[in-house]
């Protein structure tokens, strides 16, 4: 028989199997295999809080750093408070740069809030959700090296209807275009991430460079030209201290009620920082950036947005005909596409994940040892291997078929190829419950393997029945048996990041259900296929 006319190669299913299996080994040796923390290692922080939480708030602190952490949820990383002071992190991660984007998103506390004329207009928990999907979300070229990142989101009712109250008639006709068109001056909002809870105490000096900075603006910093800095103090609601030849240390005095710390630029003197100690501030001294205004920094602002009339209504006469805005949009400038991307990222991922409910005060790290080594992975390998020919073996004593058995170890390693592959294309953690997850699949996939087998070779009383027939009774109750599988491991991988301890298992869970969709739709009626050509051969043989 020609390779053209083998049923083998011309029936789809298997075609099917083998071009997924192909796709797999690519993606095998293209992005490899992520080991978890049992088999290579990995990092542990201990994060020490600045005061103590109930036990439902710092539980709710730990969520949220697990969502920054691990946002997409397939990093091998556990997440879990220790007291109510001190949360710790176990991750699966010794890349350097890594770890240090994930311990820059530990340490902000992400509290973000957008103000006008010195009062707060939303903040980011009132943010509902950000718009990935949308078509604004991403960033885009405007030139060379100069790139646009734009992050919309939409606020729940409370803050939308606080938002058009707030910006409610704020621009002022200036004139007429060349169209005859009223044109306006609108106020600008301020957008401060991690605005600090600190006095600021500056000089003369700097305020007059931020000032000349600020009138000729900074586009990569969202700065527009010709921006006051009085407004920026007025909406960041801080105090800030001036110095001329002194200080009022009265007025100081006064805010050390509400403030605890005082962010000082370096040029402020030491007597003055005396001062400020002998009155109780913890000083924190705030170096400047080139082209940057040392408040700016210092404030933690990040864009200033100029209204727009449509946004403020100014077509209706009443706040109350004012037409709502849920729907809106943070932008910002970089350099170059990977900065534009990361700051894109970095912000969508603080929105999303919330503001933590105290800041942290110190982090600590240390290397982990893995527990088991990559040694035990090859092990496990032959332990599977073992337990294949095992089945084809029983397989073989029970029918008296040694064709029958071939099929059966081709099948199973396929599934092992075809979950590792989906393994490297996610970049899934493969760790000690993922494994595990692993060998159930194993398991599972020899069990309805053998049910296919039985069903369609047929007992006495099913010896009437075609063989489609029989093949179709056999897959239904291994579809049945996978999609009940799946049901039981389906709140695990749901409920896995909102209830501690329960993460452990959340490898072994998706693991578990993605060998089952495997088996379902890709390798089992393959197998089914294979086993109906060998049967009919032997029936025909028969007859």
């Amino acid at each position: 028989m020609s390779i053209t006319n083998n049923p083998l190669i011309k029936n789809w299913k298997i075609t099917f199997v083998l071009v997924v299996l192909l796709l797999a080994v690519i993606m095998i040796f293209v992005n490899g295999i992520t080991l978890g923390m049992d088999f290579k290692g990995g990092t542990l922080y201990q994060i020490e809080l600045q005061k103590d939480l109930p036990n439902e708030e710092i539980s709710r602190m730990a969520n949220i750093i697990a969502q920054r952490i691990d946002p997409s949820g397939l990093k091998d990383a556990s997440v879990y408070p220790v007291g109510t002071k001190f949360i710790v992190i176990q991750l699966a991660e010794t890349n350097p740069s890594e770890l240090e984007k994930i311990e820059s998103r530990i340490r902000q506390q992400g509290k973000f809030e957008s103000t006008l004329n010195g009062e707060t207009i939303f903040t980011g928990d009132e943010i509902r959700k950000v718009l990935r999907a949308d078509n604004s979300y991403g960033v885009m070229s405007l030139g060379k090296n100069y790139y646009e990142w734009s992050l919309p989101f939409i606020l729940n009712d409370a803050a939308t209807k606080r938002f058009a109250e707030k910006t409610f008639h704020q621009c002022s006709a200036t004139g007429f275009n060349t169209k005859g068109i009223i044109t306006y001056e609108c106020e600008k909002t301020v957008f401060f991430l991690d605005k600090p809870e600190a006095i600021i105490v500056t000089t003369q000096e700097t305020i007059d460079s931020d000032e000349t900075i600020f009138f000729n603006g900074n586009s990569l910093e969202s700065i527009p030209a010709e921006t006051s800095i009085d407004e920026l103090i007025e909406d960041s609601q801080l105090d800030v201290f001036i110095l001329n030849d002194s200080i009022d240390l009265e007025k100081i005095r006064a805010s050390f009620n509400e403030f605890k710390s005082a962010i000082v630029s370096i040029d402020v003197n030491e007597e003055i920082i005396n001062d400020l100690n002998l009155i109780g501030f913890e000083i924190i001294k705030q170096d400047s950036r080139e082209g940057v205004p040392w408040i700016w920094s210092a404030m933690n602002a990040k864009q200033i947005i100029s209204l727009t009339e449509g946004i403020t209504n100014e077509d209706v006469s009443d706040v109350s005909q004012a037409q709502l805005f849920s729907t809106l949009r943070i932008s910002g400038n970089r350099e170059n596409l990977q900065d534009a991307l990361s700051s894109l990222e970095e912000l969508a991922i603080l929105l999303e994940s919330g503001s933590l409910p105290t800041p942290v005060k110190s982090i600590s790290k240390e290397t982990v040892s893995p527990s088991l080594g990559e040694s035990f992975l090859s092990i496990v390998v032959w332990m599977g291997l073992v337990a294949l020919i095992l089945v084809a073996l029983i397989i073989i004593f029970r029918y008296k078929m040694i064709n029958l058995a071939i099929p059966i170890i081709i099948t199973g390693v396929s599934e092992i190829i075809i979950l590792l592959g989906f393994i490297a294309f996610f970049k899934l953690p493969l760790d000690l419950a993922a494994f595990a997850g692993i060998i159930a699949a194993i398991g599972t996939g020899v069990d309805s393997e053998i049910v296919i087998t039985d069903e369609i070779i047929g007992k006495s009383k099913q010896a009437h029945e075609s063989l489609i027939k029989r093949a179709k009774t056999a897959l239904f109750i291994i579809a049945t048996s996978a999609f009940t599988m799946m049901g039981v491991m389906g709140p695990i991988v749901m409920f896995s990041r909102s209830m501690p301890g329960l993460e452990k298992l959340y490898g072994f869970a998706l693991v578990a259900i993605i060998g089952g969709l495997i088996g379902i739709f890709v390798t089992r009626p393959g197998f089914t296929k294979i086993v109906e050509i060998i049967v009919q051969k032997k029936e025909e043989k028969e007859d």
